[in-house]
C-alpha cells in the first residue's frame, strides 16, 4: 500500500470517529473520498473514469467549514489534500 492510500484509510477512520458531523458534510466528504479512492484504484478495479479535480476541491472546501467544530478532522482532510497535490492528483 502506498502512502496516499494509507492516508486515505486514515482519513476514513478519522471521519468515522466524528459521529456528530452534519449529515450533508458527511455525505460530501464520503463522496469526495470515494471518487478519489476510485481514482487511486489499480487499472481494472476502478469503476468508471478518473474524476477531475473536483473531489480535492470539495475536500478543501469541507476542511474550511469543519475547522471550527472539528479541527482534528479538518486537519486530516487538509493533510490528505496536500498528499494528493504532492502526488499530482
Amino acid at each position: 500500500m502506498n502512502d496516499l492510500q494509507q492516508t486515505l484509510r486514515d482519513l476514513h477512520r478519522e471521519l468515522a470517529d466524528v459521529p456528530q458531523l452534519d449529515p450533508q458534510q458527511r455525505a460530501l466528504l464520503e463522496g469526495a473520498l470515494a471518487d478519489i479512492q476510485r481514482a487511486l484504484a489499480p487499472q481494472g478495479e476502478a469503476a468508471g473514469s478518473v474524476p477531475d479535480l473536483a473531489p480535492a476541491d470539495a475536500l478543501e472546501s469541507a476542511a474550511v467549514r469543519l475547522e471550527t467544530e472539528h479541527p482534528g478532522l479538518a486537519g486530516a482532510v487538509r493533510a490528505f489534500v496536500d498528499a494528493l497535490a504532492k502526488a499530482g492528483i
